[in-house]
């Protein structure tokens, strides 16, 4: 017996998990229109996450490459141009990583009285 492909083993698992969710959460007893609104309020849900999760990244990982050197090191030197240190809140612009600071003090003194 020859082992399933990357495709089909793949399809396989999805199918899994959508019957494990549709028998956790009851779906399987939902009509045809409300099976069609959870779905897409999971997909939602799913697509929202997933792009924050991959926009914080990021910033994620560089703090912990800064706490690791500070724990190594006993120093932020090392890592000091990565992260302001004021622990400012980030946003992320075309130009790159840049302090909430920084974008609203730009747009405070952009207004007209």
């Amino acid at each position: 017996m020859s082992s399933p492909t990357a495709v089909e083993a793949f399809a396989r698992w999805a199918r899994l998990k959508k019957y494990r969710i549709e028998v956790t959460y009851g779906v399987y007893v939902f009509s045809p229109m409300e099976k069609i609104i959870f779905w897409s309020l999971f997909c939602f849900l799913f697509t929202v996450i997933s792009f924050a999760a991959t926009v914080y990244v990021q910033r994620n990982v560089l703090l912990l490459i800064r706490y690791a050197a500070v724990f190594v090191k006993g120093e932020s030197s090392a890592v000091s141009s990565l992260i302001p240190k004021n622990g400012a809140a980030y946003s992320v612009a075309r130009s790159g990583v840049t302090s909430l600071a920084e974008t609203m003090g730009g747009a405070a003194n952009s207004q007209v009285p």
